[in-house]
């Protein structure tokens, strides 16, 4: 459960204990941009779809489960994490556990506050070799989990599909048309993956013609710490025409980007553990979160793989809290740049929060 799994990852410090005593970070109602709906399978429920298909031993030990399914300490690049997602893949293997990775993803979501949730997935990951497992019956799927989590967690929610890097433009150009035949139920389009290797303005037609279809954009970049980082970033707003960026931290080492994009007021999608933990960035004391916003860099907070990393949103809250000093009306402010940038219907996200 989400509970359990903050805590872990290895930066939280006894100072934060202090925080929440003033600061009930659980309870803030929090709006949450980036969370890989396939990167949030519960630990449990992973636990149990590796045994029961048998892709560890039925005598692995809890620390060789864990050793399995999680990454809870840095590894080398943003590729070796990609590679753990092979395991994500392999369990889901029909629409009965899509639809509970989805319906788990939203109830752990909003036990952790979070009442505006966007969701991003990849059909072309889910489905990979498996052609009876069709696009229509992945996204079907997805939008039962969601609809069953809504009868008890009310939420806004809703799914933004992933391109990837790495693709070839055929596969590209079948997950954006199905993207935009589905627009009634996916709110936006993302770029996802390897940016060391692949650039995205090879996708730059079809990133076009879904924002003339009326979906929102959003592409992950600046996300690795390459020498290209701000090529990246600058791509996804000039070739791709990204509405936010997914990730972005790489930016604070260009300062008339980070100026470009406070002008222009586009969103941060932040992560900060997931930067750890791949190395996109060396420290958590070191995360340049106070300087993107000294900056007017909008941002917001996001778990991005909770069930990959073991640790929840909370979590990060609680680690910008301790080491970074940001208190409740930071939070507060946060959030509602995150609300403003928010891709779901105006209407439903401002009624998920109150009004």
């Amino acid at each position: 459960m989400p509970g359990k799994r903050a805590g872990r990852a290895g930066i939280d410090r006894p100072a934060a204990l202090a925080y929440i005593g003033i600061m009930n970070i659980n309870a803030l109602p929090k709006v949450e941009l980036h969370r890989h709906v396939e990167g949030a399978i519960r630990y449990a429920t992973m636990k149990e779809w590796v045994l029961e298909d048998r892709l560890i031993s039925r005598d692995a030990t809890e620390e060789e489960l864990r050793d399995f399914i999680l990454i809870t300490k840095p590894v080398d690049g943003l590729k070796v994490f990609l590679e753990k997602f092979g395991l994500i893949h392999r369990v889901l293997t029909g629409a009965d556990r899509i639809r509970r990775m989805a319906r788990e993803a939203c109830e752990d979501a909003h036990a952790e506050g979070v009442r505006v949730l966007e969701l991003r997935y990849s059909p072309v990951f889910i489905q990979g070799e498996r052609q009876n497992l069709t696009f229509d019956q992945i996204h079907g799927a997805l939008l039962d989990g969601l609809s069953d989590a809504k009868k008890t967690c009310p939420m806004a929610a809703g799914l933004i599909g992933i391109l990837g890097r790495e693709w070839d433009l055929p596969t590209a150009s079948r997950a954006t048309e199905f993207f935009i035949a589905n627009r009634d139920t996916v709110i936006g389009m993302d770029l996802a993956n390897d940016e060391a290797n692949f650039t995205g303005s090879r996708f730059a037609g079809l990133f076009r013609k879904a924002r003339e279809a009326g979906l929102h954009l959003t592409v992950h970049a600046g996300e690795s710490d390459i020498p290209t980082s701000s090529q990246s970033i600058r791509s996804a707003l000039e070739e791709l025409g990204a509405e936010r960026i997914g990730h972005g931290v790489q930016i604070y080492k260009d300062p008339a980007l980070m100026d470009d994009v406070a002008r222009r007021g586009i969103l941060l999608e932040l992560c900060p553990t997931s930067n750890l933990l791949t190395r996109s960035i060396a420290s958590m004391d070191a995360y340049p979160i106070r300087q993107l916003r000294a900056a007017g860099i909008r941002v917001s907070l996001n778990a991005d793989d909770p069930g990959v990393f073991d640790y929840d949103l909370n979590h990060e809250y609680r680690a910008m809290a301790d080491l970074h000093g940001l208190d409740e009306a930071d939070f507060a402010a946060i959030n509602r740049d995150a609300l403003a940038s928010s891709f779901l219907p105006e209407k439903e996200k401002r009624n998920a929060l109150g009004g």
